[in-house]
């Protein structure tokens, strides 16, 4: 409780921020508004709604997030890596997460190369949302970086049994 009392005053507040210029000579006015200062249950509020829905975005909003200079590359882009473009009222719109996850992919492939038992660590210690932390490593869950590494040679009894199989 007693914590509690010294918190708040030690916070700093728009009338104290006056009082504190008024008596070192110099006069000021402020206006307060119920929209200026929010009080601390209104971020937090603003900050789970915020989390649990999902946001999403315009095509020229992509454009400025990836800093390409039209809309039309950036509609290309989302293209190209598979993010589906959802019409509503008359516009073009992408959830906000798919847009995140493609962005941090490559980071997340290199991180993968460079540290391949922890790099999972790293990045969870990295990413700010844990749901682009899930949706990225359930996408990367379903991709193969497997190459072969040797070739095979057949000689002509492999043909000819590959040949009698293929019939």
């Amino acid at each position: 409780m007693r914590n509690e009392e010294e918190i708040e005053k030690t916070k700093i507040t728009p009338e104290k921020t006056l009082e504190m210029l008024n008596t070192e000579g110099l006069d000021l006015t402020l206006e307060l508004s119920k929209n200026t200062f929010y009080d601390e249950e209104t971020n937090i509020k603003n900050n789970q709604s915020r989390s649990t829905n999902l946001s999403i975005l315009t095509i020229p909003e992509v454009a400025i997030k990836l800093k390409l200079i039209n809309s039309e590359a950036a509609k290309k882009w989302i293209e190209k890596r598979g993010i589906r473009i959802h019409k509503f009222s008359k516009q073009n719109l992408v959830y906000e997460i798919e847009v995140i996850c493609e962005i941090e992919k490559p980071f997340v492939k290199a991180l993968k190369m460079k540290y391949p038992l922890l790099w999972k660590n790293i990045y969870r210690r990295l990413v700010k949302d844990y749901a682009v932390y899930e949706l990225i490593m359930f996408q990367l869950e379903g991709e193969f970086d497997y190459v072969p590494t040797t070739k095979i040679k057949r000689n002509k009894s492999d043909e000819k049994l590959y040949n009698d199989l293929m019939e």
